[in-house]
């Protein structure tokens, strides 16, 4: 049987999802605790069930609502929503809120009910990919805008937009947009008839003043998201609200699914929302410290990374330019993973290509650990990449010397005329200091073996010598420590 026409041909679009660095670290052997995540956004402080003078204990909770796992929640969440109200503030009622199971809950919710065959949706390029993935299963069109772009967005794309959504902060970058400006943007979409859709998860670890919810009152063309699952890092409960004017509100809640939420979700979301405003202002205030104080350190350190730029950023984590490193985004977040440290890799971000990661904020040991990752899968990926070149190598015939590579940026990396076949070295780190090498100080932190005054396999008679050796019967490994007794070591 054919599969023509099962689907929409559209949804064939949609973009494969990354690779899963839990999957690989697991595949690795290494186990869910030893698996430190630097792609999550959750709030690097911990959530507040983890801090006892809070009072707050899962298992209680458990206990209270198990025995509603018999029956169907009370599919209004009059108690959630109301709950959700007083916290977020600002004179909004619980005719305002609609719950969700996540912020892309939220987004399938506004684009099923907005949406029609062919209408455009303008997305910032660092929207999260699932937010295209719903615009196209709808049936809309996605237009994509960058950043510095919004503020003079014109009107002949406004006029054509059906929906404008952006996150604040910004979802790579983490700059802060002001409510200035956005409250422009707002006004003109609202002259436009154009939806303005905010996602603000984590804006509670950066500068709530600069919300737009209180707006949602005055304006019938705003939608605000809010999301628990970042500020109180709790990933696996992923309660997130929409905040909109009362008529929305309601539309909203008729698309939502029924019952969306369960009874633990639910009960763990009314207990954070329900805790005393001084406990969550002292909880908050010390995680927004946690953030700025570790993100400087994480800068800091990354920066030092040879070809590594960082670019400044207001929230919990910091985007990576590495596009002059020797390894790609796609390459990096996978070797990293097979470590247990997780980075996002931006690939699937529009216009990103493979050559930003981001690289969220943790304790300071944290972030000494994956500098340090980072060095050696430099070195590994560089190794297995020379290894690679140097079998291709050896199956010519006859097998020779390549000469020098003139045609390398870093040529001469030793000196004029140096044969360039061994690339990386077959024998890094020798350790031998014997050879002009020695243990230097790393701008990033630690130790590293530099080769910078060792020139000996690029001696054109040294390396003819070597590829012989290498040439013969034999483990790779073997071969190696025969071509370093028999050429290297007379040379010593």
């Amino acid at each position: 049987m054919s599969d023509k026409g099962l689907w929409k041909k559209e949804i064939e679009s949609i973009r494969k999802p990354l690779e899963d660095g839990h999957r690989i670290a697991l595949e690795k052997g290494i186990s869910e605790t030893a698996i430190i995540d630097f792609s999550s956004t959750s709030n690097p402080l911990g959530s507040p069930f983890d801090h006892p003078d809070f009072n707050l204990c899962l298992k209680d909770i458990f206990s209270r609502v198990e025995s509603m796992y018999s029956q169907f929640p009370d599919n209004e969440y009059s108690e959630l929503r109301s709950s959700a109200a007083k916290y977020f503030g600002n004179n909004i009622s619980a005719d305002n809120i609609v719950p969700a199971l996540g912020v892309e809950d939220v987004i399938r919710m506004v684009f099923s009910s907005v949406i029609e065959t062919g209408d455009t949706v303008l997305l910032n390029r660092s929207q999260n990919p699932a937010n295209e993935k719903h615009c196209i299963i709808s049936g809309g069109e996605v237009n994509y805008v960058f950043e510095d772009d919004l503020k003079n967005i014109s009107s002949a794309l406004l006029t054509k937009a059906k929906i404008i959504m952006l996150t604040n902060p910004d979802n790579l970058s983490g700059q802060l947009y002001s409510k200035t400006d956005l409250i422009s943007l707002l006004q003109r979409c609202n002259d436009h008839s154009t939806l303005l859709v905010v996602d603000e998860s984590l804006l509670d670890l950066t500068d709530v003043s600069a919300t737009l919810a209180d707006e949602v009152l005055s304006f019938n063309n705003l939608l605000v998201i809010r999301s628990l699952k970042d500020i109180f890092s709790l990933p696996g409960a992923g309660i997130a609200f929409s905040i909109t004017n009362e008529k929305f509100a309601m539309i909203l809640n008729r698309v939502r699914n029924c019952c969306n939420i369960g009874p633990m979700d639910e009960a763990v979301a009314i207990s954070l929302l329900n805790m005393p405003s001084d406990i969550v202002n002292d909880y908050l205030t010390a995680s927004r410290q946690f953030v700025r104080e570790n993100r400087r350190y994480l800068m800091e350190r990354l920066g030092k990374v040879r070809r590594f730029k960082t670019h400044e950023s207001n929230t919990s984590f910091v985007l990576v330019d590495i596009s002059a490193a020797s390894l790609d985004s796609v390459e990096l977040t996978h070797r990293l993973a097979e470590k247990g440290l997780l980075v996002r890799d931006c690939s699937d971000f529009y216009s990103m290509d493979c050559n930003f990661i981001r690289v969220s904020v943790r304790p300071k040991e944290d972030t000494d650990r994956l500098v340090e990752a980072i060095g050696t899968v430099v070195v590994d990926s560089a190794r297995d990449s020379a290894m690679e070149n140097l079998n291709q190598i050896l199956d010519e015939e006859p097998v020779r010397p390549l000469g020098a590579n003139r045609a390398c940026p870093y040529y001469p990396c030793h000196f004029k005329g140096q044969d360039c076949t061994f690339c990386f070295c077959p024998f890094y780190p020798c350790g031998d200091e014997r050879t002009g090498g020695r243990w230097v100080c790393r701008s990033s932190g630690g130790k590293v073996w530099s080769c910078e005054k060792c020139g000996l396999v690029h001696q054109k008679p040294t390396v003819q010598k070597l590829l012989d050796v290498l040439k013969g019967e034999g483990e790779m490994e073997d071969k190696l420590k025969k071509g370093w007794d028999e050429v290297m070591e007379p040379l010593l």
